[in-house]
């Protein structure tokens, strides 16, 4: 096209192509939600049509457009030692394909949706996992704005690629664990019910008890509203007060290391014998359960890969986004401590 020619709009370009004039406008200006199969069908629409993209490109660059695209990684708190190691293998993953790992924290709900989209949008960003849990319709609208995953919390309803564990599974591993130690009046510590793992744990329990025959006892089951230790320090408490010596737990399940170690400060103030007269499980094997004494009988989660998994599905989505999601399910473990080793 010789420089006198008039180049065609916009309009005329998306006519001819079947891209919309609003897409064509978004790659132009630099917007983050345009997924990258599009970006590239744009760009050689307006090679073809005399425009030179080559001001777009170095723009993106700049920007981090392409090379070195910050990711994501939204988790509910900082406080909970459980994603520390989850962060490490997504940002190992996320180096390997070249993006930056963006750790943010926020809860997914009506109050806090358009804020993350907002930073999606001005940090430009190639995609985002959450470890969040959040209602459908939110997880719906992130999705059509930007390439995601579902780490550790998921809906498996949608057409939302993620990676987690098998909870139900885990919790009956360690109930059965119990079981063989002779315990039946389990007490159950559990967090947040709204998060699918301590729905899915509860279940678990419940349905292990179920299959044994023995009954379950409402007064035996601590919901708590967060991971929280001093919380869990006072619950706990209060159980093993609220008990005669004849009706107490045997056994506590609790569903963090955080809650387990908070368990095993409770029954020492109070004088019970872990594991003697009452043995303590945790879940998810962070540092801590292996530096308190007695050390933590506990589930075992492979945070790492979930972390790296996670990113290298999302960096698989981002080079293809029709492509079918798909969920992943670890595998997890018990690790045998202290806090239930048999007597000898």
């Amino acid at each position: 096209m010789s420089e006198t020619e008039k180049k065609p709009t916009y309009m005329e370009i998306a006519e001819k192509t079947g891209i919309s004039s609003a897409t064509i406008s978004r790659v132009v200006t630099g917007a983050s939600n345009v997924k990258e199969e599009t970006r590239r069908r744009v760009l050689f629409a307006l090679e073809e049509h005399g425009f030179n993209t080559a001001d777009i490109i170095e723009r993106e660059r700049a920007r981090g457009e392409r090379f070195g695209r910050p990711v994501i990684f939204n988790i509910p708190t900082m406080a909970n030692p459980f994603y520390s190691q989850i962060i490490f293998g997504a940002k190992s993953a996320a180096v390997r394909h070249g993006y930056r790992l963006l750790i943010n924290e926020e809860h997914i709900n009506g109050n806090t949706i358009d804020s993350i989209i907002n930073l999606v949008q001005s940090v430009n960003a190639a995609g985002l996992i959450l470890t969040n849990f959040a209602e459908t319709a939110y997880l719906k609208k992130l999705s059509s704005v930007i390439p995601l995953v579902q780490c550790c919390e998921y809906d498996a309803t949608l057409n939302i690629p993620y990676v987690s564990i098998d909870d139900i599974a885990a919790a009956h591993t360690v109930m059965d664990y119990l079981f063989s130690l002779g315990r039946r009046r389990i007490a159950f510590i559990n967090g947040p019910i709204r998060y699918k793992y301590a729905r899915h744990r509860l279940q678990g329990y419940t349905e292990a008890l179920e299959e044994a025959g023995i009954g379950m006892k409402a007064d035996l089951i601590i919901q708590l509203p967060e991971i929280n230790y001093d919380m869990a320090v006072s619950a706990v408490t209060q159980l093993l007060n609220t008990h005669q010596a004849d009706d107490a737990p045997d056994a506590i399940f609790c569903v963090s290391d955080v809650f387990a170690a908070a368990s095993i400060k409770a029954a020492s103030r109070l004088g019970f014998s872990v594991p003697g007269g009452l043995v303590i499980t945790g879940f998810d094997n962070i540092e801590i359960a292996g530096m308190i004494s007695p050390s933590i009988t506990t589930i075992d989660q492979p945070r790492f890969q979930i972390g790296f998994s996670g990113t290298e599905i999302l960096a698989e989505r981002i080079a293809n986004p029709s492509a079918p999601a798909r969920g992943i399910l670890l595998e997890t473990s018990l690790i045998v401590r202290e806090s239930t080793r048999r007597q000898g």
